[in-house]
């Protein structure tokens, strides 16, 4: 397997970011003019709520409710993600109508890789899980993307614009008309299989509970070759934003690598849970999880040297602040220490 470097532009408007902000990630920014989508595709979340309703057609909302409820589920709480962001998704079409832009609406039982191409640019509405969706199909680096945060109270959205644009949409395709934005240009992970028996249909690990198309695969790019040649290696048709992460299908089984970096000749043996390899928009997330150290495995080290060097615990803490935020690389380079 190896894997190779694809961007997507990401739309920041300049407004929301403070200029120290911008400085201090020290991104890979494009010049930006004005711009003026003509055909913009909208990536709905789909809620918790409306997945739950989807599952159980028969119950009214009484039933419903107690249903949810049963499970131990926050109703109030799902409900209103759902109406939160039904009504930017209304809000959304709206703006469109008004400025005479065409558009699409789907959500994650819907798209395909077609609506992504058709589109100039892509709307996400919802939090970075919507987003990573959206960014997946996206098998350019010229289709912009460009996410709004449904529920600020509740989602962080890391990657979609800060919370103010919520409630103030008009703004966003002002600023854009106005070429007051710049694109960021997140790196993503291709991969390539290499070897025998790579054709096999991909497949969830927890296929079971899939329901109506929610968690499913794509086409683009799943034909077998028909040409013996092409056999023996297999691009997949996804783009990871944020990790890849490669491992035993079943989490309690130790996995065997070998693995070899760039030109290496020889291959490195490792046995592990499995192997995480990140972009930059993903350093600060799964991999920082993975790698991040507490204080007290410093201390345990520090406790090895018999005494040889005397850390207080401000001195701990400053060693495990440091480690951890150097985990943090920037969204647009290409990691390779």
């Amino acid at each position: 397997m190896k894997s190779r470097c694809i961007f997507v532009g990401t739309l920041q408007i300049l407004q929301s970011q403070p200029t120290y902000l911008r400085k201090s990630l020290g991104v890979f920014l494009r010049n930006a003019s004005s711009f003026v989508p003509k055909k913009v595709l909208i990536v709905a979340k789909l809620t918790r709520y409306y997945f739950e309703k989807l599952r159980e057609p028969s119950l009214n909302e009484e039933q419903f409710k107690n249903k949810l409820l049963e499970k131990g589920s926050n109703y109030d709480l799902l409900f209103d993600t759902y109406r939160a962001t039904k009504d930017i998704e209304n809000e959304v079409t709206r703006i469109l109508n008004k400025l005479n832009i065409e558009y699409k609406k789907v959500d994650r039982s819907t798209i395909n890789s077609t609506d992504v191409t058709w589109a100039d640019l892509v709307l996400p509405i919802g939090g970075d899980g919507t987003f990573l969706l959206a960014a997946n199909l996206i098998f350019d680096d010229k289709t912009p993307i460009l996410g709004i945060n449904s529920y600020p109270r509740h989602s962080e959205g890391f990657l979609m614009l800060p919370s103010y644009y919520t409630n103030h949409i008009p703004r966003i395709f002002e600023l854009l008309k106005a070429g007051q934005y710049n694109i960021l240009m997140r790196s993503r992970i291709r991969i390539t299989l290499k070897g025998e028996g790579i054709w096999d249909p991909p497949f969830h690990m927890h296929e079971e509970k899939n329901f109506l198309g929610v968690e499913r695969f794509f086409s683009h790019g799943r034909l077998k070759p028909t040409n013996a040649n092409q056999l023996n290696e297999r691009v997949l048709p996804w783009l990871a934003l944020n990790e890849a992460f490669v491992a035993e299908v079943f989490a309690a089984k130790m996995s065997n690598l070998l693995i070899k970096f760039d030109d290496e000749e020889n291959f490195h043996r490792i046995k592990s849970s499995g192997i995480c390899i990140s972009t930059g928009t993903g350093s600060t997330s799964w991999y920082k999880a993975i790698n991040s150290i507490h204080p007290q495995l410093v201390r345990q080290i520090v406790s090895l040297l018999n005494g040889r060097t005397n850390f207080t615990n401000t001195d701990i803490d400053k060693i495990c602040s440091k480690f951890n935020h150097s985990l943090h690389f920037s969204p647009g380079t290409i990691q390779t220490d």
